[in-house]
């Protein structure tokens, strides 16, 4: 049996040598590399042992960091109904579509370890640490919010506030709070634009956001060096 195994696993084993060969080189362009192993993943070979998707996974969620937004826009449409793991879901999460938000914000609801909420935040202390100006706002966030500032970053990029929103709701912060926030996020936003951010605050479900927020702390946690 274990013979046979290794038999079949042969060919992962290859394909996969020489996918990170070529990554590690630079021969294959981020965006070809990401659509074969998308290919591959969605398409599981019946001769490739279910025990081999994991490195592959792992690669995938390595080299998505290389591709542009509309490239994830589009692996994140094609992964969301799909059975991608939750770790390459929430890499992409920035880049999708509102349908495709969803469909992952489900996925971490009920598929996530830690469903506990998050702790809660101190509203007027973060108010005004966001306010005063001393501190970059994605910093703020990072702090008060227990995530990477690069997740922050990401957050407060997003033009049409929901990963702000999404932030707020898993963290059980007031709507309040969150106006408070997307305005200091994007003074410069008209009227019109300004009530649309605004009003995705109910377009987010808390469950799904309490579970990715608390995806996004346990990555935080464990990148930070060992007491």
């Amino acid at each position: 049996m274990r013979y046979g195994f290794a038999m079949a696993a042969a060919p992962a084993r290859e394909r996969l040598a020489r996918l990170v060969d070529l990554a590690s080189q630079s021969e294959m362009p981020a965006r070809e590399l990401t659509d074969e192993l998308a290919d591959l993943l969605l398409d599981w070979p019946e001769n490739y042992p279910p025990a081999m998707r994991e490195p592959f996974e792992a690669l995938l969620e390595k080299s998505l960091r290389d591709v542009d937004p509309a490239a994830r826009a589009l692996l994140a449409q094609r992964f969301a109904d799909g059975t991608m793991p939750l770790s390459v879901l929430n890499t992409l999460i920035f880049d999708a579509d509102p349908e495709a938000r969803q469909a992952i914000l489900a996925r971490n609801a009920t598929e996530a370890n830690d469903t506990t909420a998050a702790r809660m935040v101190d509203e007027r202390d973060l108010l005004a640490a966001a306010r005063a100006g001393t501190i970059e706002l994605p910093l703020v966030l990072a702090l008060y919010f227990g995530i990477s500032s690069d997740v922050a970053a990401k957050a407060l990029a997003d033009r049409s506030g929901f990963s702000l929103a999404l932030l707020c709701s898993g963290m059980g912060c007031s709507r309040a709070a969150f106006s408070a926030l997307a305005v200091l996020a994007s003074p410069q936003a008209d009227t019109d634009e300004s009530y649309r951010r605004l009003a995705v605050y109910d377009q987010v479900p808390d469950e799904g956001a309490r579970a990715l927020l608390q995806f996004w702390r346990g990555q935080t946690a464990a990148a930070q060096p060992a007491a």
